[in-house]
């Protein structure tokens, strides 16, 4: 049993705290051990300046948020089943340390972790006291990002990622050991909706690096050799820097929200085909099929059936949100043969991603299905357009472009997921496999989640070969969802491991006013992929 000690300044605690401290109290090897209360209020104050706080306030009033991480909650009641140590140490402006008879009292507990939920900046042995120490999430990359105020200069300076860093605290200011690191998309439409979104990514790291400590499987991040830190130490921003900030982020926002009225950008797909069955790697050289105005194409996957090449896509009326596949088709020289898109697969909630295979003469489909809280395998009944539900695989599940892989005797089934009610839907990498492709038994890998960077985790077609090597195409989904594709050789894969490392990428940089990329797939000399521009 892992024991562990939390630091707290009050029994009423935000959100994010209660959900990592809800977490060890359910998981059945780890036990909270004691709740470390601060008896005295801080002699110092905020030094927040005064428009700083004012704007802020205002963007949480403009700018609501879903599941919102920062709400208050009584922990009281915990009194009566935990110990309780108050503790009155030595403050200054900007440190905490504890008494020598409180390190000691600490000590005795014989604690695996302490968590700091408050007290400031922690000095003194108190780090010490603990097997593994105090833990801290540091709300930005901290190699880039120390200081504060949390997910604040990530918006301002308009940055792709927000980074968030779990470590053991050391006396260096965000400088301890990093336990571990997750990437989201800074969102840079409000302050608020980016601290929100970064406090509940926090949350979700905090306990995945619980879980594994309970399994004995955690590994702290490699140190790397003389790691300088070169970035300043942020500050929350003065009177006058605060209004800066205000007037540029106001602006911008402003400007966003005409354009986006005026022309917003539409999905459209690329095709390009090659005698000579190779890659076309120069996206400029592609076709182009744009939809009707107020349509998206999107998610091109590509299979050749005797002599003829078949498109499938996700086609959805802008707005809707309830797509459905659709189809075009080509001859054997990559020439159109239907100008207009056939639909094959519609449903009562949205699909899209169709991922499309052959197995034993048959066709089946993945498609994604995820807001209707399942995954079904499709089979082809008539080659086209003719397709029924073959086989559930999973109920009661959101996941999100999931790609299967044949490999060693097993199906691997990749795809994203959310780790909570507030988290992303296009960080986490999960594995799932079987030795049987029809049923619902599939096993999920020892190491999920096997991504934590919005960078490169969601899949983005299929697994394709490579001179021997195995490509996995991915979303970058930064600076914006589905901003371009990654390209990860697989190392290992198997039931046990996976590695896989960058290898390319395709941005949208071939053509003027490009927002996104996000599907890639190739068959026999066809190469498809899809974009979206103001058109």
């Amino acid at each position: 049993m892992i024991k562990i000690g939390f630091l707290l300044d009050s029994l009423t605690i935000k959100k994010w705290h209660y959900e990592i401290l809800n977490f060890v109290n359910d998981h059945p090897q780890l036990k909270i051990e004691t709740l470390i209360l601060r008896r005295e209020v801080s002699a110092f104050s905020s030094n927040s300046s005064f428009i700083y706080r004012a704007s802020q306030a205002l963007d949480r009033k403009f700018f609501s948020v879903k599941n919102d991480i920062f709400t208050s909650v009584d922990i009281s009641n915990l009194e009566e089943e935990i110990s309780v140590i108050e503790v009155s140490g030595i403050e200054k402006i900007y440190s905490y340390r504890f008494t020598e008879e409180k390190i000691t009292e600490v000590k005795n507990l014989d604690l695996d972790v302490l968590i700091r939920f408050g007290f400031s900046i922690l000095k003194g042995d108190i780090l010490n006291t603990a097997r593994h120490g105090v833990w801290s999430l540091h709300h930005g990359d901290n190699a880039i990002n120390r200081g504060g105020p949390p997910a604040f200069w990530e918006v301002v300076n308009r940055e792709n990622v927000t980074g968030i860093t779990l470590q053991k605290l050391s006396e260096d200011l965000d400088g301890g050991r990093v336990i571990k690191k997750s990437f989201i998309k800074t969102n840079t439409t409000s302050f608020y909706r980016n601290k929100n979104e970064a406090f509940w990514a926090g949350v979700e790291l905090f306990n995945l690096a619980l879980d594994e400590l309970s399994q004995g499987i955690l590994k702290y991040e490699e140190k790397k050799i003389l790691p300088f830190y070169s970035c300043p130490l942020y500050k929350n921003p003065t009177n006058i820097t605060s209004i800066k900030i205000l007037l540029s982020f106001w602006s911008r926002r402003i400007k966003e929200v005409i354009i986006e009225k005026i022309s917003a950008p539409q999905w459209y797909i690329l095709y390009k085909f090659r005698k000579d069955s190779s890659v076309e790697k120069s996206i400029f050289r592609y076709k182009k099929l744009y939809p009707p105005k107020g349509y998206d194409w999107a998610d091109p996957f590509i299979v050749k059936e005797k002599d003829n090449f078949y498109l499938f896509f996700e086609e959805v009326k802008i707005g809707s949100g309830n797509g459905h596949i659709s189809l075009f088709k080509f001859d054997e020289k990559g020439n159109l043969i239907n100008e207009n898109p056939i639909k094959v697969i519609n449903e009562e909630y949205h699909l899209s991603y169709p991922f499309i295979f052959k197995e034993d003469s048959n066709y089946y489909m993945l498609p994604e299905s995820a807001d209707a809280n399942g995954l079904w395998l499709y089979k082809c009944e008539e080659f086209p357009v003719k397709w029924k539900k073959h086989q559930k695989i999973f109920s009661n599940k959101q996941i999100y472009d999931a790609s299967l892989y044949f490999h060693e005797g097993y199906w691997y089934l990749f795809g994203t997921e959310k780790l909570s009610q507030g988290g992303n839907r296009d960080q986490y990498l999960h594995i799932y496999y079987s030795k049987e492709l029809d049923t619902e038994m599939w096993t999920p890998h020892p190491l999920n989640p096997l991504s934590l960077d919005i960078r490169g985790a969601r899949p983005a077609g299929k697994i394709l070969k490579d001179n021997d090597k195995l490509l996995r195409p991915t979303q970058i989904g930064a600076p914006k969802y589905g901003y371009g594709i990654q390209l990860n050789e697989i190392k290992k894969l198997s039931p046990t491991e996976f590695i896989e490392e960058k290898r390319t990428e395709i941005l949208p940089k071939w053509e003027k006013d490009l927002k996104a990329a996000h599907t890639f797939n190739f068959v026999e000399g066809f190469s498809v992929l899809d974009a979206q521009k103001k058109l």
